[in-house]
């Protein structure tokens, strides 16, 4: 049974009445949960306890991009319970990136192009100072010495908002549009390219053997290749993009849970540091 109270939750964060609650996400002592109050839908998110930090950064990185007219939700109260932060978040309608494509795979180039132009749209302005202090290089991992001194030197000067985690569970489409962007768990600052390649080495990860799971991945990675036709659209061609999807895979190798998995990704990953002119990782 669950030790959080999202009733509890909800009226200390001014949710008056009896508000129906319904568990959306809940793992490792965190969770999510959807609101719906007398006259307004919201998701409160529960981190675990002591995560203060990590809530305030990621009601910085939401803010930053809402103001950039990204679909991030809008942090409607904040709060602590039993040492745990709470945040009221504005509902965000649609249904995630993954049911989509389950339920309508011929859609799966037009789905990932619009992913792609609301990924460019939210890198497009400047991040604010505030989300300077988690440094996008080494937030998977500090990688090894000659990858990070290649993505220094061709490091871009314009630093945007960073998602890190923007996926096919994270992003909620409706109606073949981006209609929300969630779980900023692992915001950043800092070049556009990290985030792009961050999102190509979590869409055509494979997930198991057998005719199905191939399937199910090369399907993904028509989604991927719309995603990369749609940023394009928006942002323009992206030089050096090899660099930085050696840096997505070596932080995904980091953060694996399986052996099995890291092998696979080892593999390509020394496949791709070849073709970037990089030693084999150490």
């Amino acid at each position: 049974m669950s030790e959080i109270d999202p009733h509890a939750i909800a009226r200390e964060l001014g949710c008056g009445g009896s508000p129906s609650v319904s568990r959306l996400a809940e793992n490792r002592g965190k969770g999510v949960w959807r609101i719906d109050a007398d006259r307004e839908t919201f998701a409160l998110r529960v981190l675990r306890p002591g995560e203060h930090e990590t809530a305030r950064f990621e009601e910085r990185a939401m803010t930053a991009a809402a103001a950039n007219d990204a679909p991030a939700p809008r942090v409607a109260a904040t709060g602590t319970w039993q040492d745990r932060p709470v945040m009221l978040l504005s509902w965000c309608d649609g249904q995630t990136l993954r049911e989509a494509i389950r339920q309508r795979p011929w859609a799966a180039f037009r789905l990932g192009r619009a992913c792609g132009r609301a990924q460019a749209r939210l890198h497009a302005a400047a991040a604010p100072a505030s989300l300077a202090s988690m440094p996008w290089i080494s937030r998977f991992g500090v990688p090894d010495p000659e990858l990070r001194r290649r993505l220094e030197a061709v490091e871009k000067p314009h630093v945007s908002v960073l998602h890190l985690d923007f996926h096919m569970d994270n992003v909620l489409v409706w109606k073949g549009d981006v209609t929300g962007l969630v779980d900023w768990t692992n915001a950043s600052a800092g070049d556009a390219r990290a985030d792009l390649a961050r999102s190509w080495s979590l869409l055509t990860r494979r997930g198991g053997a057998g005719a199905r799971a191939r399937a199910s991945a090369s399907l993904w990675r028509v989604v991927a290749a719309g995603w990369h036709r749609g940023y394009a659209q928006v942002a323009g061609r992206q030089d050096d993009t090899l660099l930085f999807r050696v840096w997505a895979l070596t932080g995904l190798i980091n953060t694996s849970p399986t052996e099995a998995e890291n092998s696979a990704l080892g593999a390509q990953l020394e496949r791709m540091r070849r073709r970037a002119g990089l030693p084999p990782a150490g």
